[in-house]
């Protein structure tokens, strides 16, 4: 049976795009009068490069290097920028993105451009990883000429981590900490990283966390205090900068727009362990001047706290897919849910949860095995030994009577013993699913009560109704002697159950046995 996507806690994590993209955003502007410590790069060998080289490429790279280190106003700066307006068949959007930016036509550059063209049915069309290993080689090139430029490492590591290549990400992205450790852009992009990797078997986020903690410009930065008081909670602990933090937001020192995440951070904190009162005007605060990541979190937010309904599509918020998207599958309009997944999942294509998101929508409401096989597809690029989505992608593989192709993507889960416990009970019944589409009957009903006895060993009553859902279906489309006593633990699930995916279930089977009885009539 598939993982469901977890409606569960969710916490500020910064998102990750581009250096162009993320400044066109606003994400990296000054929001107030002090400036950041600049890196150690000098941007002269940059315009020297320029000057010399006269291409995009190293015009690009002037830009970035004068952004970051509060230069904008140099007129080589200005002079590589018009040249690649002047060039925009010859440039990326993230390149011509920088140049607006520069010459303030941020209004010239579509965002969306990209993403008007993605739909589900074009995803796979959009996850070539030729493209990545192409920028991949451009960037080192680059780094040959400025190895101590912190920007690249990070633009690097996102390849590297978009190809699912964890060890080289982390390599890069070290190298950028240690090149810029109070840089902001490099500090969100790395706290991404390092959550995005975490597992029980790693120190990623103590990692990370400390380095935030240590960092100068994390009790004056409100994106990075922000981002310290998640990866505290990640890691069930108390944000020593809560208090900060409130300063911050507080201080009229500092716009809306740049505190928006700190106060969408301190409402979850109060949302979960303080006060409902407290967390609405947090929440309430950060909806001045949203960005896509603090309305998505209060889209969140609303499941827990129903005074917290909010409409994504009232906000002029860039690149808000996940937002719409829950809010589409809160409406139930699952169907523009799946659309706006395919569109978070390409501006997020190395997270897991956009997959998740949409594969449970296509697997189980829509019930549309091919939909979902082709976002799990698209995911194990970035997450090729993920046993979600290996799973995910088996159960959707024999529903569609694919039954040898499911086991063979069970059989690539790796160290199964150090497996989650939910995840192992999920493997176990679609390998009994796996069975009974391989006509395999006997070794489908052991696996399936398997899995059934655990989740009433672990008391997932959730988890224990889903396996005894899938077990009756296969039951009943074989029309075996076991469909009565099955169908009598069904007959004890709840008829009340506000969950979407055991509702489906439930309807599902009680159709099939229906239609059984009649035959036997």
């Amino acid at each position: 049976m598939a993982n469901l996507f977890e409606h569960k806690d969710r916490w500020l994590v910064p998102n990750w795009r581009s250096f162009g993209k993320t400044t066109i955003l606003g994400e990296l502007d000054s929001f107030q009068s002090f400036r950041e410590p600049t890196s150690k790069t000098d941007i002269n060998e940059y315009i020297i490069d320029w000057r010399l080289n006269q291409t995009a490429i190293h015009a690009a790279d002037l830009l970035s290097a004068a952004i970051v280190n509060n230069k904008k106003e140099n007129k080589h700066v200005y002079e590589a920028a018009n040249f690649i307006i002047s060039n925009k068949d010859k440039a990326t959007l993230s390149q011509i993105s920088l140049a607006s930016l520069i010459l303030d036509k941020t209004n010239d550059v579509d965002l969306f451009a990209r993403f008007k063209k993605v739909s589900f049915d074009n995803l796979p069309s959009f996850m070539n990883p030729e493209p990545i290993r192409f920028k991949i080689k451009e960037a080192k090139l680059m780094l040959i000429t400025f190895p101590s430029n912190p920007i690249l490492y990070v633009e690097l590591s996102r390849y590297y981590s978009i190809l699912g290549q964890e060890q080289n990400s982390i390599k890069s992205m070290r190298t950028a900490l240690h090149l810029a450790p109070n840089n902001r852009f490099v500090l969100r992009c790395a706290t991404r990283l390092f959550a995005h990797y975490k597992t029980d078997y790693n120190d990623y986020l103590e990692y990370i966390h400390e380095i935030l903690r240590k960092s100068t410009m994390t009790a004056f930065d409100p994106w990075l205090t922000s981002a310290e008081i998640s990866i505290a909670n990640l890691q069930n602990r108390s944000s020593k900068f809560i208090k900060r933090g409130i300063e911050l937001i507080n201080s009229n020192n500092i716009s809306p727009f740049n505190f928006t995440e700190l106060a969408s951070s301190i409402g979850t904190v109060e949302l979960l362990y303080g006060s409902t009162k407290k967390s609405r005007e947090y929440f309430k605060k950060s909806l001045l001047n949203p960005n896509d990541n603090s309305l998505a979190q209060i889209e969140w937010a609303s499941s827990k706290d129903n005074q917290l309904n909010i409409s994504p599509t009232k906000f002029e918020v860039k690149m808000n897919f996940e937002a719409l998207a829950l809010d589409n599958y809160h409406n139930k309009e699952y169907e523009l849910a799946l659309e706006n997944a395919a569109k978070w999942f390409i501006d997020m294509p190395f997270s897991k949860r956009p997959v998740m998101f949409g594969s449970n929508i296509s697997s189980i409401i829509l019930n549309d095995q091919s939909k979902a096989i082709s976002f799990l597809n698209a995911g194990l690029i970035s997450n090729p030994n993920d046993p979600q989505l290996i799973n995910n992608l088996a159960y959707a593989l024999a529903l569609n009577d694919k039954s040898s192709e499911a086991f063979e993507q069970l059989n690539k889960i790796r160290n199964i013993d150090e497996v989650d416990e939910i995840t192992s009970i999920c493997i176990a019944a679609t390998r009994g699913l796996a069975f009974f589409r391989n006509n395999n009957f006997e070794d489908g009903r052991q696996m399936y009560l398997k899995a059934i006895e655990h989740t009433t060993v672990i008391k997932n009553k959730e988890l224990n109704w889903i396996a005894i859902l899938n077990y009756a279906r296969e039951e009943i489309k074989i029309g075996s002697i076991f469909v009565d006593s099955i169908m009598e633990k069904v007959a004890k699930i709840p008829v009340d159950n506000i969950d979407i995916e055991i509702q489906i279930l439930r309807n599902e089977v009680a159709i099939g046995y229906e239609k059984l009885k009649q035959q036997s009539i």
